[in-house]
Order: structure tokens, then C-alpha cells, then sequence
């Protein structure tokens, strides 16, 4: 996989020149700055890039990071799926700080976040966000030295740190540092690193966030629920299936919890899979690994015991992630939640599913140049059976779209 920017890391240091945390800083392979793109767009990605990314310098991860995150953003209520303790969130002087908003920062900080004022110019409307944060930022470049110690000496607030941005040079930092600063920020001390990595496509990761809890051995029913109801499409589609003569319901189903209950979580996983895949991945790859996958789970009941036929399923459907998504397989799995026996089965051939598995791949590669004669007729039984029901899966599908 090619690698790709995911944004830039410039360190903050104390007093004792030790790093405190990175600002994270919006980069795109395309060139454009936060500006041009928008500052909502901006942040998502970030956000994004951070949290699913790849990167071989992790060095970011061992300290908090800053984001700037716009007003609307805190507003949404959205929170971060980051653990607060590594996040500090940076507002820039662009915010206005509306009462709405500053009620939604304090919903932040009570869920554990941390704020910084950045660029801070000491304007009486922003008074109120000195008592909320736990970092204030001081441009060197637009605030002079005699304005700073001023305002450092009288609305110094207890347990705020205080942190002089975009220093250049050695006088303006030990200048600063005399000064009573704690924190220091600057090409001075650090250029920003550009950070590149690969990154997994949106579709796999919102993929692999519904098989981790699809999958797991007891899923839990509300957080199954939970996880469906974030994808309008998929949700639809199943209700549709649900209130189909296909199951016979006594009367319309109407939720997502009934909708798991009546079809069951053997058949739901398919239905899942099978309408997740045909949004993100064309009809003929989707056929070729779920048939792999009913060919794993079928074989895997028949050859081993019971119990292995769902991880076999989740196995084959798996081994064809690099064809569903075109990610790199290691890539994918190491953001999965799956057993350790599956992920070494896909990567390594390891193990009972493992060598069930590359029976398969095999079977199919012979079927393909028209040579399956040395295979058992289970294995040509199990991938007629396999072709037929995803098949009818697919018809079935297909017909309620028409609805």
C-alpha cells in the first residue's frame, strides 16, 4: 500500500526541555492547508488519520496531542474516540464563545477533556474560557514581552499552564522562560515532522467495527443494536428483509433489537455481510469470498467440530479482505478484535482453520483452471451448496430492492 500524509507532530516542551505533548497539524497529499479544505473536513480527517493510520513513527501516541476542533464540532456533542487523558483540545481565536458553546466545553471537560486557548489575544469575551482551561497559548509573534509579563501577572489562574508559541530564537525562549512560562512551542525547538502511513479506507474500518461486534462468541444484544443503528442503509435493508414472507412475521417489524431477534445471529451475520459488502465492494468479489466463507464454516462443521464452524466463517470471509477493500490483510486485522487463531489462520495458514483454509484457496484455484478432480466430493458439495445459498441470498436481496 502506498503511503500517504496524515498530518504533522511539532513537540511542546517544559521547562526542562522534556517533551509535554504534540500539536497535531492538518496535511493532505494533495497540498491543501485546514483553510482550504475546511476547517470541519480538516478536523475529521485528523481525527481520522490519528485514530486508524498506520504509521511507523508512533512517538505521538506516548504523549497527549493537541487538535483544533471547530465550534460546531463541540457543539455536535461528538466527543473524540480518543481516551481524553491523551487529548487536549485547542480553540483558536476564530471561535466566538457563545454561551451555548461554552456549556457545550464544559459537557467536555466533565467527560475528562482538556482545553487550550490557542492564539489567546485577552479579549473580555473570552474571560469566561480562563476559568475552563487548562493551557493558555501566547503568540511571541503577536504579543509583545511586556504585554505577556503583564498579562501572566494579573489573571494567572491556578493549575493553567502557560505556553509561548512560535518562538524563533534563543532570546525570545529564554526571554519567555524568565518570564514564568511552563510550556514552550517553536521552530526553535522543533520543526513539525511530517508523519506518512497508509490508511485504511473509511468502508473497511466501518466494516470491521460491525464484524467486531457481530462476532463476538455472545454478542451483546444492546451494543449489536447499537452498532446497526449507525448505518441508515444497512438498517433499511434489514428491516426489509425482516418484515419479507422470507421469515413470516405475525405483524411489521418495527426496530432494530426485533429485527436481531427474529432473524437470529447466525442468519443476521450473513444478511450483514452480504448487504455490507455489496455497498462497498461489486457483486462478483462479494459472491467469491462469502462462497469461501460458507465453504469454511460448512467444511469446519463437517471435519473439525461445531464450535469451529463461526470462527471458520469469520476466517474465510477475512482471508479475502485484501480483495474486498484492497487493504493490506495485516493492516486490516491488526484493527480487529478477532482471536488470535483466525488472524494467524489468514496471515500464516497456521493452525485447524489455517490448513482448512488453504485447502479451500486451493480447492477454488482448481476449480478455476477446471481441475478439481483432486479433491474429495465433500469439497464439491460443500461449494455447490455455498454457490447456491449465497445465490439466494443475493436474490433475495435484489428482489426487496425492486419493492
Amino acid at each position: 500500500m502506498i503511503d500517504h500524509q496524515l498530518f504533522a507532530a511539532q513537540p511542546i516542551y517544559d521547562r526542562e526541555q522534556r517533551i509535554f505533548a504534540y500539536e497535531l497539524l492538518y496535511r493532505s497529499d494533495s497540498g491543501l492547508n485546514a483553510l482550504d479544505v475546511g476547517e470541519e473536513i480538516a478536523t475529521s480527517e485528523l481525527i481520522y488519520n490519528l485514530c486508524t493510520g498506520i504509521a511507523e513513527h508512533v512517538e505521538h501516541f506516548q504523549y497527549p496531542v493537541c487538535i483544533n476542533v471547530t465550534a460546531d464540532f463541540l457543539l455536535s456533542k461528538a466527543f473524540l474516540p480518543i481516551d481524553p487523558q491523551f487529548v487536549i483540545i485547542e480553540l483558536v481565536e476564530r471561535i466566538t464563545p457563545t454561551p451555548e458553546l461554552i456549556q457545550a466545553i464544559e459537557s467536555w471537560i466533565q467527560a475528562g477533556f482538556r482545553f487550550a486557548l490557542d492564539d489567546f489575544e485577552f479579549l473580555p469575551s473570552w474571560e469566561p474560557l480562563l476559568q475552563l482551561a487548562s493551557i493558555v497559548k501566547v503568540d511571541v509573534e503577536k504579543t509583545t514581552l511586556t504585554e505577556a509579563s503583564q498579562f501572566f501577572r494579573t489573571i494567572h489562574t491556578p493549575n493553567t499552564l502557560w505556553l509561548a508559541e512560535k518562538i524563533e530564537d534563543q532570546h525570545t525562549y529564554q526571554s519567555f522562560k524568565n518570564l514564568g512560562f511552563h510550556l514552550f512551542q517553536g521552530y526553535y525547538l522543533a520543526k513539525p515532522k511530517l508523519v506518512t502511513g497508509r490508511r485504511l479506507p473509511r468502508t473497511a474500518i466501518e466494516f470491521g467495527r460491525i464484524i467486531d461486534v457481530l462476532f463476538q462468541p455472545e454478542p451483546d444484544l444492546e451494543r449489536l443494536t447499537a452498532a446497526l443503528k449507525t448505518d441508515a442503509t444497512l438498517v433499511s435493508k434489514l428491516l426489509r428483509i425482516a418484515n419479507s414472507p422470507y421469515y413470516g412475521a405475525s405483524r411489521p417489524i418495527e426496530t432494530v433489537k426485533e429485527i436481531i431477534i427474529l432473524i437470529g445471529i447466525e442468519p443476521l451475520r450473513k444478511w450483514v455481510l452480504l448487504i455490507s459488502c455489496l455497498q462497498f465492494v461489486d457483486t462478483a468479489h462479494t459472491r467469491i469470498i462469502l462462497e469461501r466463507a460458507f465453504m469454511c464454516s460448512d467444511l469446519a462443521h463437517a471435519h473439525l467440530d461445531k464450535e469451529s464452524a463461526n470462527r471458520a466463517f469469520l476466517t474465510g470471509l477475512l482471508s479475502g479482505c485484501d480483495l474486498l477493500f484492497n487493504v493490506d490483510k495485516g493492516d486490516f486485522l491488526a484493527e480487529l478484535n478477532v482471536a488470535v487463531e483466525i488472524k494467524e489462520a489468514v496471515l500464516q495458514y497456521r493452525g485447524r482453520l489455517g490448513s482448512l483454509l488453504r485447502r479451500i484457496e486451493e480447492f477454488e484455484y482448481a476449480t478455476l483452471m477446471k481441475k478439481p478432480d483432486n479433491y474429495n466430493v465433500s469439497y464439491t458439495r460443500s461449494y455447490q451448496s455455498a454457490t447456491t445459498q449465497v445465490q439466494s441470498l443475493i436474490r433475495t436481496l435484489n428482489a426487496k430492492r425492486k419493492e
